[in-house]
Parts: C-alpha cells; sequence; structure tokens
C-alpha cells in the first residue's frame, strides 16, 4: 500500500510540474504536440518499470503499448505552420525536411505495432527486443529533429 501511496504522490507531483511548465507555452499547436510526447514517454517509462525494474505489472504492457501506437495517430498534426515559434525543442530542419520526418515517423509507428504485438504475446524476451526498438526509433528522430 505504501508502494502504491508514493507512487500516486510522484505522478501527482510530475503531472503538476509538467502541467505548469505547458501552461507557460501559448502556442496551441506546441502544446498540443508536447502533450502528446509527454503522454507517450510517460507510456515508455511505465513499461520500463516493468521490463527493467521489478514492478509487478506484466498485464499493464499491453495498455501501454497501446498508448504508445494511439500517441502516433494523433501525431499527423502537430507540427502546422507557425508551430516553429514558441518554447519548443523542435529543431528547424522538421520543417524543412518532411521526407525524412516521414520516414522517422513510419519507423517508429512499424516499432510501436511490433511492440504492441510483442506485449499480445507471453515472450518477455520478445517485448524487451521490441521495447528497446521502440526506443532506438525514438532516438533517431530525436538525433535528426529535437533541440538538447
Amino acid at each position: 500500500m505504501k508502494k502504491i501511496i508514493l507512487a500516486l504522490a510522484v505522478a501527482s507531483v510530475t503531472a503538476v510540474s509538467a502541467l505548469s511548465a505547458l501552461a507557460e507555452e501559448s502556442n496551441p499547436a506546441i502544446v498540443h504536440r508536447q502533450g502528446i510526447y509527454k503522454t507517450m514517454a510517460g507510456h515508455m517509462t511505465a513499461m520500463k518499470s516493468i521490463l527493467f525494474l521489478g514492478f509487478e505489472a506484466p498485464a499493464d504492457l499491453a495498455f501501454h503499448a497501446q498508448g504508445i501506437l494511439d500517441g502516433f495517430g494523433h501525431m499527423g498534426n502537430a507540427y502546422p505552420p507557425g508551430s516553429d515559434k514558441g518554447e519548443t525543442k523542435a529543431k528547424p530542419e522538421i520543417w524543412t525536411q518532411p521526407d525524412k520526418v516521414k520516414q522517422r515517423a513510419m519507423d517508429a509507428v512499424g516499432a510501436a505495432k511490433a511492440l504492441v504485438a510483442a506485449t499480445a504475446g507471453t515472450d518477455k524476451g520478445a517485448t524487451i527486443a521490441a521495447f528497446k526498438s521502440m526506443g532506438e526509433k525514438c532516438k533517431a528522430c530525436h538525433d535528426d529533429f529535437r533541440k538538447e
């Protein structure tokens, strides 16, 4: 019970901190995409806790994998013209290299689909491999299109 209470307290503090940071940004497109990315990162973090840190919730893996895939479904309109103005970590190249962005997105969606498929099974090794692949696809896009 203490672990649950601690986890809820940490989650609440994290959520409040994230919301206050988002509240400072006034460009709605930036707020939208940052919210989606934070949600997807939260799913990755939760999966990490189950796969590598010993948190006992293997049934939750499929939920988190599907959440990541669902997040990609909302990214299509996340970079409209003008959304480079404001507090964004997006590099200018994201607007000037659409073909490369599209390829990175397709790679990440493919990895998310593979992660969903892996979590439908019982092979933890396959799920770990798919999780690592998802992380690699995220990193590739971050390397190309996200400021430090």
